[in-house]
């Protein structure tokens, strides 16, 4: 059976606390690649798709950046509910107020439940929360798309998700619970984003795993991280191999790009992403978008060099000009002794 997966987009700020529903948010599929064989799923070239793999079954969150589409179906939405709770606010304040006119001249009831003033609702301070909280998409741990082992003999598990096409986030390794509450960590302070193109497979490999995090990276998201780098395998690159099943489609490796901060939707743990070379890098609490700084950076050095323009000296020129006042009034005064009159 297909799995038509719609996970809640909103949380409350308690790790249990059931989230509202929302109607906004990313239609996305879990494949399978049993389904994708026999023809019960298929790649289409209007979709996008997500793979993530790892050495164990794992779960995990992204987010959408919001598209034009998006945000005007969010103001729509806000629009919707700020009109209702406007609507609330005047109710409440209309019998807040009988109620203070009653008690002004004497009515009284022992039974009266005294109300308070109800805060008023306005444009300014009215909220439904970010787009992005509700365009997430999420993995794991069921619907695999895909067991196997790698060359080493370790078990591998991966997983394949059919989502709009936009930029993605990666939120985390956050499982979403059935009422909307999440468990897990966020990266709110720094992560990385990527392009998820219509018709291909976009691979993120076994990145998500932080395999490929050494000690010296991961001290500087982990202040206990000594304390568990024994216990973590050993350090390699990211496995960006693909099941037999994906052989005959287009499967493109993410191109990373460092993400900002976002707030954190669910009350949950914090913490961000370790440095990634030629990706992410931090100066203190700073996001560095390594990408973006040399792209700027070839950009300056392709920039030709200002030439100098070499300015024609006045000295010559003043020279002339002098030489010829000069001849000038000698001129003048050979003219004027010519015509003065001899003397007696």
């Amino acid at each position: 059976m297909i799995a038509r997966l719609t996970t809640a987009a909103a949380a409350s700020a308690l790790l249990f606390a059931a989230a509202p529903a929302i109607a906004q948010e990313v239609e996305h599929d879990a494949i399978e690649a049993k389904n994708l064989e026999k023809g019960k799923q298929s790649i289409s070239a209007e979709r996008a798709y997500i793979f993530v793999s790892g050495p164990a079954r794992s779960n995990g969150l992204f987010y959408k950046t919001p598209t034009e589409e998006d945000l005007t179906v969010f103001q729509e939405e806000w629009e919707e509910e700020y009109a209702d709770a406007r609507k609330k606010y005047e109710r409440k304040l209309e019998e807040y107020l009988e109620q203070q006119e009653k008690l002004r001249r004497g009515v009284s009831d022992p039974y009266m439940r005294k109300l308070d003033k109800p805060d008023e609702v306005t444009r300014e301070t009215f909220s439904i929360g970010s787009v992005e909280r509700r365009l997430t998409v999420g993995w794991g741990p069921m619907y695999v798309f895909d067991k196997g082992k790698d060359d080493s003999g370790e078990k591998t598990f991966s997983y394949l998700m059919e989502v709009d096409p936009g930029e993605y986030t990666y939120y985390g390794p956050i499982f979403m619970n059935p009422n909307g509450s999440a468990m897990g960590t966020c990266m709110c302070m720094g992560s990385v984003k990527f392009e998820a193109k219509a018709g291909v497979v976009t691979n993120l490999g076994d990145f998500t795993t932080l395999r490929w995090v050494d000690d010296e990276a991961g001290r500087l998201v982990d202040v206990n991280w000594d304390e568990i780098a024994d216990k973590r395998p050993p350090v390699r690159p990211v496995d960006y191999s693909v099941p037999a099943a994906l052989a005959d489609y287009d499967v493109v490796r993410a191109d990373l790009r460092a993400a900002g901060k976002v707030d954190n939707w669910y009350g949950i743990m914090i913490s961000r992403l370790p440095p990634v070379d030629g990706v992410l890098a931090y100066e203190r609490d700073r996001i560095v978008d390594l990408k973006e700084k040399s792209r700027m950076q070839a950009q300056a050095a392709a920039r030709p060099s200002p030439v100098a323009v070499s300015t024609p000296s006045a000295a010559p020129a003043q020279a002339a000009a002098q030489e010829d006042g000069d001849t000038n009034a000698s001129s003048e005064k050979a003219t004027a002794s010519e015509q003065e009159p001899a003397a007696n």
